[in-house]
């Protein structure tokens, strides 16, 4: 509380110096009102318009930095696709992942990936059958 008032009654002195200074000195009230700002609208508008665009250029160039990262260039058949999941409890999961025609049942965990079988086609017909129902 005690910084607040100091603060307070140190700006309010401040202000009252400056007004003092400027009523008791004419030149420094003459040169004041000879140095009124007026500001350019147009080099404004042209700021703004500036800025938008590199916002727009920054977030394009984002955008296909970021497919390029990830691959979206390849092949539909070479993906890596999760047919299914099951959560068995806290950070432990069973997954049906389909890669290159082939699908494995693999168990996950926060700390290791563990394969576990390799699924026939049947049966995961059998589990989206399921699904849908």
């Amino acid at each position: 509380m005690k910084k607040y008032l100091f603060i307070l009654i140190l700006l309010n002195n401040f202000c009252y110096a400056s007004s003092e200074l400027y009523d008791k000195n004419k030149e420094v009230q003459e040169i004041l009102n000879n140095n009124v700002y007026t500001p350019n609208y147009f080099s404004m508008f042209l700021g703004l318009i500036l800025v938008i665009c590199l916002i727009y250029v920054t977030g394009f160039l984002y955008q296909k930095l970021i497919k390029v990262k990830l691959g979206d260039n390849t092949d539909e058949k070479d993906k890596i696709q999760i047919i299914s999941s099951c959560p068995l409890g806290q950070g432990k999961n069973l997954y049906i992942v389909k890669v290159n025609d082939e699908s494995v049942l693999i168990g996950a965990t926060q700390n290791n990936i563990n394969f576990l079988k390799n699924i026939e086609n049947k049966d995961i017909q059998e589990v989206e059958n399921v699904k849908k129902n």
